[in-house]
């Protein structure tokens, strides 16, 4: 099978174990209402895996909705956050979603922007034997960002990521070109309004694996630039910007086997 990109190797998703990027995540905007809504369709009150669940709000969100979710994360620090006053429904668990102790068959499998952290080759069969009969994995993204600020902040992400190897992929795309995944259904949700202060709209980058605080050669600089480049491309009211978030959910099965 061809490689998964090198963008999303396993030295790159490991900064998600690290306090820095924990204590940065409560900066991204929540998943829209309407994603989770799609979810709890489509998972018709059974069981539902979280694969990769980081602090947990694709679980919390979903357990007064089901009857259990096993939530899976390999970083620790994530979990903690995650434990905090969470449903009596959801079981935290921590290890790789390749190898931890499950207990399927589950009505879904969600994996809420970290289905490309996974190893693909052991996850996918895994994923295709823990699923109920004609349930589904769904694949959930959210973009928070609008064009115009994408368009501005481009090369200030080109002057600062760490990761070398970043390629603007989707992760859907990259499955169903290797015959790892079917798509048998997908819903864009409406945009959600979210309104962050600019101190928060720099430091949620800081939540994301390429802009990880402590992999930044000059961390201020990079929050330095990129503030100066919201400024310029939007106006603030009230201290406050208007942005949307959109949310997309793609489901379908996963492969049972690997494809050679």
């Amino acid at each position: 099978m061809e490689p998964k990109p090198a963008g999303w190797a396993e030295p790159y998703g490991a900064v998600f174990a690290e306090q820095d990027v924990v204590d940065a995540y409560h900066l991204r905007p929540r998943h829209p209402q309407e994603s989770i809504e799609v979810l709890a369709g489509l998972a018709a009150g059974g069981a539902v895996l979280d694969a990769g669940c980081g602090t947990g709000e694709l679980a919390r969100r979903l357990a007064p909705r089901v009857s259990r979710v096993d939530a899976v994360d390999v970083s620790a620090p994530m979990l903690e956050v995650a434990r905090a006053g969470a449903p009596a429904n959801v079981a935290w668990i921590h290890g790789k979603i390749e190898e931890a102790e499950l207990a399927g068959p589950y009505s879904l499998i969600t994996a809420g922007d970290s289905i490309h952290w996974f190893d693909w080759e052991r996850a996918f069969p895994r994923f295709a034997a823990l699923l109920a009969p004609d349930a589904a994995l769904a694949v959930v993204h959210r973009d928070w960002l609008s064009e115009e600020l994408r368009r501005v902040l481009a090369p200030v992400y080109e002057r600062h990521s760490w990761n070398v190897d970043f390629a603007p992929l989707d992760p859907v795309t990259e499955l169903e070109r290797r015959g790892l995944f079917v798509r048998t259904g997908e819903h864009v949700t409406a945009p959600e309004p979210w309104h962050p202060a600019i101190d928060e709209l720099v430091g949620v980058h800081f939540s994301t694996s390429g802009l990880a605080r402590p992999r930044l050669r000059d961390p201020e600089a990079f929050a330095a630039e990129a503030r100066a480049a919201i400024e310029q491309a939007c106006e603030s009211r009230d201290g406050r910007y208007d942005l949307h978030v959109v949310g997309r959910v793609t489901w379908g099965r996963p492969a049972a086997s690997i494809p050679t």
